[in-house]
Formats: structure tokens, C-alpha cells, sequence
């Protein structure tokens, strides 16, 4: 499997590749009105506009770094008619790596979203699930009253 590494704060992370819909660069965002610190922007991509949520402020609580290696992960989290596009912006954005072999590490019921290590890779990037990562009251927020 390969997963794409990033960082949030002083964390090293990763995404697995099929969770990814595309990365993009740091772009200016339209300010959402009244949303949590966490959702620092709304991007008009692909006929919509998706929240983006920066992952050192829900993460770390500082926000990204600007710089050239700060990015935005546009991933899917839910599923069927509940399927959602979601900006995260991290940083050192920077490589996809090898996930051949994982080794398990601390088990947080808090932070259900970390996986396991990397093992064959330097730092041993932990892996995310983004269907986990962002808390059920920021998802709520992303979800169509409709779909409610």
C-alpha cells in the first residue's frame, strides 16, 4: 500500500493513497462564517465548496506553517449518500511511501483516528484513518441538513 507522509505539528502522519482524492497547494480560502478554529476555510472545488480543516490546529493547536510544504488533502470521508468532501491542510506535505509492513503502537480510545506505525520507514509515520480523524461535531457540520 502506499500512503502519502505529512506532518501536524510535531506528528508524522500519513494517508493511505486510495483515501486521497488530490493534493493541492495552500490557496486562498473563502472565510466560513462562525465555524469552529479547526475549519479555517471553504475551497470552490469540483462544482462545490469543501471545508478544510487545518490538521495542526485540531492536531497540535497552532495552525499550519506557511510554507511551500503546506498543503491540502482532499479526502472522502462517509460513505454512500453521507460521502463528503474534506479539505485537510498539513505540512511537509512531501512523499508518497511504501506501507509493506506495519508494526502496532499505543492504542489512545481518544484518538481512535491513529493507526499503526510504519515500520520500514524513518520516524515511523503512524497512519490515519480520515473517517475518524475529525470529531463527530465538526463531520455534523459538514453534512447537509438533508441528510440529517
Amino acid at each position: 500500500m502506499l500512503a502519502l507522509a505529512f506532518r501536524a505539528g510535531d506528528a508524522l502522519l500519513a494517508l493511505a493513497a486510495r483515501d486521497i482524492v488530490e493534493v493541492l497547494p495552500r490557496v486562498p480560502l473563502r472565510t466560513p462564517s462562525l465555524a469552529p478554529a479547526a475549519v479555517i476555510g471553504l475551497l470552490p472545488f469540483r462544482g462545490t465548496l469543501t471545508p478544510v480543516v487545518d490538521l495542526c490546529l485540531l492536531v497540535a493547536g497552532r495552525p499550519s506553517a506557511r510554507q511551500l510544504g503546506t498543503r491540502i488533502i482532499v479526502v472522502r470521508i462517509g460513505s454512500g449518500d453521507k460521502e463528503r468532501l474534506v479539505g485537510l491542510q498539513a505540512e511537509q506535505v512531501s512523499e508518497l511511501i511504501d506501507c509493506e509492513r506495519t508494526a502496532r503502537g499505543l492504542h489512545l480510545p481518544e484518538h481512535a483516528w491513529l493507526g499503526e506505525h510504519v515500520a520500514d520507514q524513518p520516524g515511523l509515520p503512524q497512519l490515519v484513518d480520515p473517517s475518524e480523524l475529525l470529531p463527530d461535531a465538526l463531520i455534523a457540520l459538514f453534512t447537509d441538513r438533508a441528510d440529517a
